[in-house]
């Protein structure tokens, strides 16, 4: 494993900065690869993670876990709060991690320095918790390709809605989110 630094170091070329969320990102993810038992994320591929907002920590949690929304271990639920959850697949064991809210940076203060003053018990919130998968949402490859009847997109992994008797993608059967333009 990475020491914390070489993380962050990772994490803020990454995301190209450093803020409080890439120091509780890195911190968060550590934490959780550490109650889960994980040495090293980047051989373990039995890992997947949950981050609940698309901020600053997500990125970090990315980095330092090499979760990734294109390998299907990374899956963003957003409820805008900075948390995310550790899921070892070949265990089952899960874990929730969260900031304790009644920690507030002072202004005017370093954030490393303060950040680093707090132990991981003191600073997060951690929970075990389950969490129960589809096959479709697992990672490998897509468990089906339908395409769609009215745009004729393929849809992968039974993200489509059958309406009217016709396969629609998500976006053909309500209100996507972009609207077309004309040229």
């Amino acid at each position: 494993m990475r020491s914390f630094e070489e993380d962050l170091q990772a994490a803020a070329a990454y995301h190209g900065h450093l803020c409080t969320g890439m120091f509780l990102g890195v911190r968060m993810a550590r934490y959780g690869l550490k109650l889960l038992g994980i040495d090293d994320p980047f051989t373990f591929k039995d890992l997947i993670v949950f981050v609940e907002i698309d901020r600053c920590a997500s990125d970090a949690v990315c980095v330092v876990t090499g979760c990734t929304l294109g390998r299907k271990r990374l899956k963003l639920v957003n409820y805008g709060k900075m948390a995310a959850t550790f899921v070892n697949l070949a265990t089952q064991q899960a874990v929730r991690i969260s900031p304790n809210g009644y920690i507030n940076m002072p202004e005017g203060v370093e954030p490393k320095e303060f950040w680093s003053s707090f132990s991981d018990e003191e600073l997060f919130i951690a929970r075990k918790v389950s969490v129960n998968f589809l096959p479709r949402d697992l990672p490998g490859r897509p468990q089906s390709n339908v395409q769609c009847s009215l745009c004729g997109e393929k849809v992968l992994d039974g993200r489509e809605v059958e309406k009217d008797g016709v396969l629609l993608c998500l976006a053909c059967a309500s209100e996507p989110y972009y609207k077309e333009i004309e040229s």
